[in-house]
């Protein structure tokens, strides 16, 4: 029997559809062939780049420069637990010695060692750092003067005058004198003594205000110094084993230090008559510095502070 129209019809859609199905498996070999030739060709070595081609020099010292920020700020994170914060303290230049021209008064400037004055060390140191500060002379009569009117601010306006912390004594000045001047220091006030041996006086920088400092370092100390800027340290003042205390000295002290030479710090210590520009070994200094944590028999408990001019 011969097919009817609808299988011609039939057998032609069945022929298009095998030979359009092997037409459409050509195709694809072609492409993969073509596909994974080209490859070959044009990226012969892509797993291999990152082991087998030195990286460029900008990749290696962006590289390099995260690794030594890290390692800076793990180190900085044991350094320093201040809540007022570190401020920068690079000194170019660094001098061999320096010598900071802050005037003198003992905590009883004519020579009266009664409750008041046996507790005015912060009062003192004060004092000296506002007169240093004003280019002003201070006298013992001026001296007297104004540790007794301090202390009279602060009963005042405190209820009380002995023993302050560093934050606090930084409160004080604060109140009591008001703002830093524009100017810290005159050329004449500061003298440097460079490692080249030649001899320079300049001023210290501008100031904006007084900052405590805490857990630093004892080169730290001497950073601040040659900033050009008198530096107050609260202390155990029976570890700094002053021979001109009267015996066994106080249990919490506060000095001015205005230089150092060499391991050596020059310091103003209201504590005595005899303390202008007393010399303490560095680390015997260093030792000794602790804020006041509440109580002064408990003051070896308290963390190293120093109070400085930023």
């Amino acid at each position: 029997m011969l097919p009817s129209r609808w299988d011609y019809s039939f057998m032609s859609k069945s022929k298009l559809f095998i030979v359009c199905s092997v037409l459409l498996v050509i195709l694809v070999g072609v492409v993969f062939c073509f596909s994974n030739s080209y490859s070959k060709v044009i990226f012969p070595a892509t797993k291999n780049i990152s082991q087998n081609v030195e990286q460029p020099a900008v990749s290696k010292a962006v590289e390099n420069i995260t690794k030594r920020a890290d390692l800076k700020n793990n180190n900085q994170g044991n350094e320093n637990n201040s809540p007022v914060g570190k401020a920068d303290v690079a000194v170019n230049n660094f001098p061999a010695e320096i010598k900071i021209n802050v005037p003198f008064t003992s905590q009883a400037p004519l020579g009266v060692w009664d409750q008041y004055h046996e507790e005015a060390c912060e009062e003192t140191t004060l004092v000296m750092l506002e007169y240093y500060l004003k280019h002003k002379p201070l006298t013992p009569k001026i001296a007297e003067d104004q540790i007794q009117k301090m202390i009279a601010f602060e009963i005042k306006n405190y209820g009380d005058y002995k023993d302050t912390n560093a934050e606090q004594t930084v409160n004080l000045f604060n109140a009591f004198y008001g703002p830093l001047p524009a100017r810290n220091a005159s050329p004449a006030r500061v003298t440097r003594v460079g490692v080249s041996g030649g001899r320079s006086d300049a001023g210290g920088p501008s100031g904006k205000k007084l900052a405590v400092i805490y857990n630093f370092s004892k080169q730290e100390i001497k950073n601040w110094l040659a900033k050009g800027n008198p530096v107050i340290v609260p202390a155990a003042g029976r570890e700094l084993a002053n021979p001109y205390f009267t015996p066994p000295g106080p249990l919490y002290h506060n000095l001015v230090l205005i230089g150092y030479d060499g391991d050596k710090i020059i310091t103003n210590d209201p504590g005595t008559k005899h303390g202008a520009g007393y010399t303490y070994d560095i680390g015997a200094l260093y030792n000794a510095i602790h804020d006041f944590p509440g109580k002064p028999e408990d003051i070896d408990q308290g963390r190293k502070a120093m109070i400085v001019v930023e």
